[in-house]
């Protein structure tokens, strides 16, 4: 495990964000079991370069490290290494890094990973960039052109969404000069219907977060989804699934959303090497999606006069995902012909 995070790191740094000459800054905690053994493989990839510096979160003062932050020029680049995520009164690090022309990496959460799926973090943010920007490539170049998805799910129920999609995004460590920041471990693709109206069915969840962002794995439930809109009337439905549904009616205008499409690309990340914090597990091999009405990417479908206040991810117990009749994902895996 120990070499995986020492080759895991090193080509976050050397290959994904590409450093070079630049200064880089680690700012770590020792918090957690998972931030530990993150931060020991950044500092052994670190300690022996020039321009580098390394600081214990919890041993330096919020202003002076506010001011060594904000005193960085530009190219420069930090890595954030969390047990939940650093705060600096209203110094928001990763976007005023990013304003600022420095790159910012950041691993958080590490505290909510579970001692016995470390080994799993590690796989999780092995360098396989070259894979995944095929694999995302071919799954943009699918959706973005297509009329109808369909995701079929255990229980013989499906999801059909027709009248095609938004411009598929990509997140696949593929960092260059005009983007090189983001939360590890990733590879993702994600989308939404042009149409809300065109999205409706049924389909079965095996998994879910409660109210602190670890996800909750339970014999597959239903959901129904008209027009968007989600409820549940399923006698198998988790109580803390009611509330989370609950939560957000009370504070989104009576309704249940479903906005975003999301296409998990992780191979490491799967049923049987989960990780329990929900940010870092929605990368799994699989599919899932989101329940809220904000959205910051495609925020002109609708109108920032209604209330959105939720992202909440909820992963459907998928057989097949078909794009306009062809499949691309079965048995747990990808099978698009790229």
């Amino acid at each position: 495990m120990k070499q995986k995070f020492l080759e895991a790191t090193r080509n976050i740094l050397f290959q994904n964000m590409r450093v070079t000459d630049e200064r880089v800054v680690l700012v770590y905690d020792l918090n957690s079991a998972l931030s530990k053994e993150v931060s020991e493989w950044y500092i052994q990839n670190l300690k022996e370069r020039k321009n580098t510096e390394l600081i214990d979160f919890d041993q330096i003062e919020k202003p002076d490290l506010k001011e060594r932050l904000f005193n960085l020029i530009e190219w420069s680049t930090v890595i954030l290494v969390q047990s939940t995520n650093f705060r600096l009164d209203d110094f928001r690090i990763r976007l005023n890094l990013h304003n600022a022309w420095v790159w910012c990496l950041e691993h958080n959460h590490l505290a909510y990973i579970k001692d016995d799926q470390i080994e799993n973090y590690a796989d999780a943010i092995e360098y396989k960039t070259p894979y995944y920007d095929q694999l995302s490539s071919a799954l943009k170049d699918k959706l973005d052109n297509a009329n109808k998805l369909t995701v079929e799910t255990s229980g013989n129920w499906r999801l059909e969404i027709e009248g095609g999609f938004e411009n598929m995004k990509q997140n696949t460590w593929n960092y260059n000069w005009k983007k090189r920041w983001g939360t590890f471990p990733i590879w993702e693709n994600f989308s939404e219907a042009k149409d809300f109206v065109q999205v409706n069915g049924e389909i079965t969840i095996y998994a879910y977060p409660d109210f602190n962002f670890e996800v909750q794995f339970c014999e597959p439930f239903r959901i129904k989804i008209s027009e968007s809109k989600i409820t549940c009337d399923d006698q198998n439905c988790p109580e803390e699934f009611r509330k989370l549904l609950d939560k957000i009616s009370d504070s989104e205008d009576g309704e249940v959303f479903m906005r975003e499409l999301w296409f998990g690309i992780n191979t490491w990340i799967t049923k049987q090497k989960p990780l329990s914090d929900v940010n870092a597990f929605e990368r799994v091999t699989w599919f899932h999606m989101s329940l809220w009405k904000k959205h910051n990417i495609y925020r002109k479908k609708i109108h920032k006069s209604i209330i959105q206040r939720y992202h909440i991810d909820i992963f459907p117990d998928i057989e097949r995902i078909l794009i306009d009749g062809e499949v691309v994902f079965e048995g747990e895996k990808y099978v698009i012909e790229k």
